[in-house]
């Protein structure tokens, strides 16, 4: 397992991201994917409201997974990958 700082981008001899396939969110289809606990939805909305008011979005799909203990069942994950641009899973508490 290869542990990434999201605010220190890896040196040469690090493992390096993966390339971008979109460089701006215009146009995409937004999906948000709460854990089922406290807050989640609340924080994702709001993020889903700010990515909006910021950028030219095509679509928001939201879906909250039944267990955070548990990874998305199968018809949400399809669903969304079928449906979204690009997934932002949110945790809350």
């Amino acid at each position: 397992m290869i542990l990434l700082h999201p605010g220190n981008p890896p040196s040469d001899t690090e493992a390096q991201l993966t390339p971008r396939k979109y460089t701006s969110l215009d146009g995409l289809r937004i999906g948000l994917l709460g854990n089922s606990k406290l807050n989640a939805d609340n924080v994702l909305n709001a993020v889903g409201d700010l990515l909006k008011e910021r950028y030219n979005i095509a679509s928001v799909m939201h879906r909250t997974k039944p267990s955070f203990s548990h990874p998305a069942p199968d018809e949400i994950a399809d669903e969304m990958a079928a449906n979204c641009d690009i997934v932002i899973a949110g945790v809350g508490d």
